[in-house]
């Protein structure tokens, strides 16, 4: 009798500690839309022939969606974003890449590397897919194969969408351990090539490290025209069998990849105490994504963006879907643009979602040759700067211009007539541009900066202050003249720029921040 009471207490304790499956690492398989086909693809690296569920847009020049199944699914399962793809058109493919992860040709393996390369080359060559606009998407198992997508493919990926994902296979062994759930077993199946047995099981941690994206290198130069996002839900790791640490070390890993040096926009390690012990973060303003609270949110620069949001182990599918169509953006401006902390950097932090390609140079001006240098005179450069656009951003949307303050200086006072006349035809050229009639990109001209009184500024810049405010109404005229759009930053300016340019010129971080955002407010 008492052997009986003490197995059914442990029973109790093991069921109150073990967690369920979570809904995002279902195994469900659905009645996939008759627009989807099942395909077979032959792998190049074993030659095994894989499936795959597959879409072709119907329309030329679509994205691709690359959907990654979770830990325990395969490629039969059923994907949430599959409906909202077709209804938008997408190019599509949920590939197997060797099924579950609980044997050793799955859970990140080289074949699991090679099965996502082959499923995006077969979207290439059987569809419509637009190869310079591919994303990948995945939740939970999915989100540790979009990040080792991101560390490992060759392909121009634009979005990498990782939601809850594992990053580090050898900590998330003993986490699962701790919490009492299955993924242990499978870890330790997948990683002990000569097999375990259920009730005595271990890890290969030499095989675990090897197979997780934490521990690989960040290919800096292959990830300079793309995006990752990471999202994870506060509660998971509670509710959820993924803690958000998985999410956090894996954000800075990737930023210190990036920049050695880098500190401020590292995630300090009292913020991630902070989140793990009260499932909350302490902010003076929270955002939301869909209809979700925001706790936590890092970026650098236009390459990593991670969200920690009010929810447990979970995708939010419309937000996934949202970040694929989104503009590509060139700005052409002066040192305002070009500095670290510019409008133009601000802007990308405002619209991380968006591309831009920054073309500012100090010194710049619309048509004059500052300094005795062509490279300063953007009626020399346009062409250049539209064609590199083009081929880096493979499109363009919005053209954002924001000229004139180094055409004011004192040395051009002579020729100050000259400049509304340059902005014309800058214009002019622009639309002219092959790019420009190809895409048709909408153009913003943004008025330029105040500038301060003479005592404040360098000697070459004596008298801006009076010319670069009657450019302002000309500039209006020329944009309108030329059904472009204007953006005036200058009447806003004005009144604080004193306290918000100590050089009279460039302002603090503050100012270029409150630039970005009066063009922000216009573009949208």
């Amino acid at each position: 009798m008492k052997f009986s009471i003490l197995s059914i207490l442990i029973l109790i304790f093991t069921n109150t500690f073990a967690q369920k499956d979570p809904a995002w690492d279902n195994t469900q398989i659905e009645k996939w839309p008759e627009a989807c086909k099942k395909v077979m693809i032959t792998s190049t690296l074993d030659g095994e022939k894989q499936p795959a569920y597959y879409y072709a847009a119907t329309q030329p020049n679509r994205p691709l969606i690359v959907s990654l199944h979770t830990w325990s699914g395969n490629y039969e399962q059923e994907d949430e974003l599959v409906k909202e793809i077709l209804k938008r058109d997408y190019n599509y493919i949920h590939p197997d890449f060797r099924g579950a992860n609980k044997t050793f040709e799955a859970l990140g393996s080289d074949f699991v590397i090679q099965d996502i390369e082959d499923a995006i080359a077969y979207a290439i060559e059987n569809g419509k897919a637009d190869p310079n606009d591919i994303h990948v998407v995945g939740t939970s198992g999915g989100g540790h194969a979009t990040l080792l997508t991101y560390m490992k493919t060759n392909y121009p990926v634009k979005t990498f969408s990782a939601w809850v994902p594992i990053s580090d296979i050898n900590k998330w062994y003993y986490e699962s351990e701790g919490r009492g759930n299955k993924y242990s077993l499978d870890i330790a199946m997948a990683t002990v090539k000569a097999g375990v047995d259920k009730d005595n099981y271990f890890l290969d941690e030499e095989e675990a490290i090897k197979r997780s994206p934490i521990h690989m290198q960040t290919p800096i130069e292959k990830r300079q025209n793309s995006k990752l996002y990471i999202y994870a839900g506060i509660h998971d790791g509670y509710t959820g069998s993924v803690p958000i640490t998985q999410s956090l070390d894996f954000y800075n890993k990737v930023v210190a990849d990036f920049d050695s040096l880098e500190k401020k926009e590292l995630i300090p390690q009292e913020d991630i105490k902070e989140m793990l012990a009260s499932r909350n973060f302490v902010a003076a303003s929270k955002d939301s994504i869909a209809d979700r609270l925001i706790h936590y949110q890092k970026t650098y620069k236009d390459l990593v963006k991670l969200t920690i949001f009010e929810g447990t182990h979970e995708c939010l599918t419309t937000v996934a879907l949202d970040q694929i169509e989104t503009d590509k953006i060139l700005t052409i401006g002066d040192s305002n643009g070009a500095i670290e902390n510019g409008w133009v950097n601000q802007l990308s932090k405002v619209k991380f979602d968006d591309f831009i390609y920054n073309t500012s140079i100090s010194g710049n001006t619309i048509g004059f040759n500052n300094n005795g240098q062509e490279k300063l005179n953007t009626l020399l450069n346009v062409d250049r700067y539209m064609n590199e656009a083009d081929k880096t951003l493979h499109g363009l949307d919005k053209v954002l211009i924001m000229l004139g303050t180094n055409d004011c200086k004192a040395v051009f006072e002579p020729r100050k007539n000259e400049v509304p006349e340059n902005m014309e035809k800058l214009l002019k050229q622009i639309k002219s541009h092959t790019v420009y009639l190809k895409y048709k990109p909408q153009i913003f001209v943004i008025s330029p900066p105040p500038c301060g009184e003479d005592h404040l500024m360098k000697e070459k810049y004596h008298g801006s202050s009076e010319r670069v405010k009657a450019l302002v109404p000309k500039f209006k005229n020329v944009a309108e003249i030329n059904d472009c759009a204007y953006i005036d930053i200058f009447t806003t300016l004005a009144p604080q720029w004193a306290s918000l340019a100590k050089d009279g010129i460039h302002p603090e971080e503050d100012g270029q921040v409150l630039i970005s955002k009066i063009i922000v407010k216009q573009i949208n």
